[in-house]
């Protein structure tokens, strides 16, 4: 098994020689855009760690290693998550009892210290096959100030044989301390002809969905399951009527917040930088009308504060009101 996409190439090699020449770092930090495969690449390097046979940078895919890998239940992979009915990857480990309370009525955005003292637990246990213990953190943005801060002690006396792999979107949220202590593995967005070949099978609207997807295909594969042409032209349709003075800010909120959020976050970002484009003259912009430049600078700004507050379902309306206000008065 090679990299599990074309352009994770060279930071798989990279981790492939370090393991070939004893120099592979004990915590990976694997960091990059939504939707360009770091979860599928965690998942693949999990998998190739655990194998007890691989062939170079190939797992064998019969030993028990992979097995049990494959099945979710290998006893020298732990995988941290808020909610293991969210993980983008590795989705059939159970995890640990910690980690999940299906009693709670909304998912858990954490990972808190009882799940990191738990790994400690069982990190310090001996291997069950001898060879190594991984820790997975998915994502590890979501450690909370007190899980971050047991983490580092486990990164600054690690135990043997043991990999911490940890995947990021916002690795500068962070702690210093934390990313001090990991080797990066910084992941970049395809190619435009690479992402087209991954999307050349969907048909329909796929260049709409890789546009607002910023060119990351597996992004923009999940847009297109949420019907993201029908979400575009709500949301364009909506966003000309306030700035034309026809539409009602409070109705629009109203709707947009039935529609799935990934696809709406996609459709506001994209309408924004298509309409500074257009502002700046650029008429193969997707959006027809021009926009006063000092609008869109206020708009960008209240969009920033929406992605923040709407995490709080009971702001989540007034933020979106928030949001559109400057559009429709140009205050």
């Amino acid at each position: 098994m090679s990299a599990p996409f074309p352009w994770l190439a060279e930071p798989w090699q990279t981790v492939c020689a370090a393991r070939a020449a004893g120099r592979l770092h004990h915590a990976l930090l694997v960091a990059g855009p939504p939707g360009i495969g770091k979860a599928v690449f965690i998942e693949a390097l999990a998998g190739w760690l655990l194998c007890e046979q691989p062939r170079g940078d190939a797992v064998c895919g019969e030993c028990r290693g992979c097995q049990q890998h494959a099945a979710g239940s290998h006893p020298d992979c732990v995988v941290l998550s808020p909610d293991h009915e969210q993980r983008p990857a590795l989705a059939r480990y159970p995890g640990q009892r910690s980690q999940y309370d299906s009693s709670r009525k909304t998912a858990s955005t954490v990972i808190n210290v009882a799940q990191v003292r738990e790994l400690h637990d069982r990190l310090h246990a001996s291997a069950h096959y001898g060879g190594y213990k991984l820790a997975v953190l998915l994502p590890a943005d979501a450690l909370n100030t007190a899980a971050a801060n047991a983490l580092l002690k486990l990164l600054e006396e690690p135990p043997d044989n043991t990999l911490f792999l940890l995947l990021s979107q916002r690795a500068a949220r962070l702690p210093a301390t934390v990313r001090s202590r990991c080797q990066a593995l910084r992941l970049h967005a395809p190619s435009p002809a690479q992402a087209r070949a991954v999307m050349s099978a969907t048909g329909g609207d796929a260049e709409l969905a890789l546009d607002l997807a910023g060119g990351a295909p597996l992004r923009a594969r999940d847009l297109l399951g949420m019907d993201i042409a029908s979400v575009w032209r709500e949301v364009t349709g909506g966003l000309a009527g306030l700035l034309a003075g026809s539409a009602d800010p409070l109705r629009l909120a109203r709707d947009w917040l039935k529609l799935p959020q990934e696809a709406l976050d996609a459709a506001l970002y994209g309408w924004l930088r298509h309409a500074l484009r257009r502002a700046g003259g650029d008429v193969q912009a997707r959006v027809a009308d021009t926009a006063p430049l000092k609008r869109l600078q206020a708009f960008a700004a209240e969009l920033e504060d929406f992605t923040r507050l709407r995490e709080h379902p009971l702001v989540k309306d007034l933020a979106l009101q928030r949001l559109l206000y400057p559009l429709w008065t140009g205050a």
